[in-house]
């Protein structure tokens, strides 16, 4: 009896969290702001680890184990600089655009909000944005980098690995065009292809860059 009370308390304690923070969504208007953070840095991440990859091509031709380890470690490291960035850029930009809404509200109701539902849903939104501007790009490249690290431990050919993390961008790409086309109710095949236009861009300024 004692367990089934138990159970009961936390499904009632997740229930009333979940319809909290669809509360706090709804009235801080995050749902619009962490899909275009989420496209944004997704986006930026995809592309960062294909530039890295298409220049480790373009010097080395061939990747071996020891270049693949370096590729790996740059992109490592370059995924987590980024959600670094984007934790703090994203954090700073939405508290202060948040503070500037708050007081606007405050000066049009004639009271202090920090601790009414609007000043929780407003804090609630600053966090969510920054992690999202976060962990956007630190998956799209951790994403970009799984071919390498199956490589590199010996799952798949060292050789192909570098090839198969380009189209895995590709893909990617494509894909955060077509939630855009669906989103916007566009054609989801036009947005998708425009999307991976700018990979391709990408892919080609590498490609002259080695040139240069």
């Amino acid at each position: 009896m004692k367990r089934i009370f138990s159970l009961k308390s936390i499904r009632e304690f997740f229930g009333k969290t979940i319809e909290r923070f669809k509360t706090y969504i709804e009235i801080s208007g995050l749902g619009e702001i962490a899909r275009r953070y989420f496209v944004m840095n997704a986006f930026d991440g995809a592309l960062t680890m294909l530039g890295v990859i298409m220049g480790a091509l373009m010097m080395h031709e061939i990747i071996t184990y020891d270049s693949l380890k370096v590729i790996i470690g740059a992109g490592v490291g370059g995924s987590f600089a980024m959600g670094v960035s984007g934790f703090f850029g994203a954090y700073m930009a939405e508290s202060a655009e948040r503070a500037r809404e708050l007081k606007q509200l405050e000066g049009a109701m004639l009271k202090s909000l920090e601790d009414s539902i609007y000043g929780k849903a407003y804090r609630f939104a600053i966090i969510m944005a920054a992690l999202i501007d976060s962990l956007a790009p630190m998956l799209s490249a951790f994403i970009s980098l799984i071919p390498l690290i199956l490589a590199y431990i010996g799952i798949i050919p060292v050789a192909s690995a570098a090839f198969i993390s380009i189209a895995l961008i590709f893909i990617m790409l494509f894909l955060l065009g077509v939630f855009l086309g669906a989103v916007s109710k566009e054609n989801i095949m036009v947005s998708g292809i425009k999307m991976l236009f700018a990979g391709f861009i990408t892919a080609i300024i590498s490609f002259i860059l080695h040139f240069l």
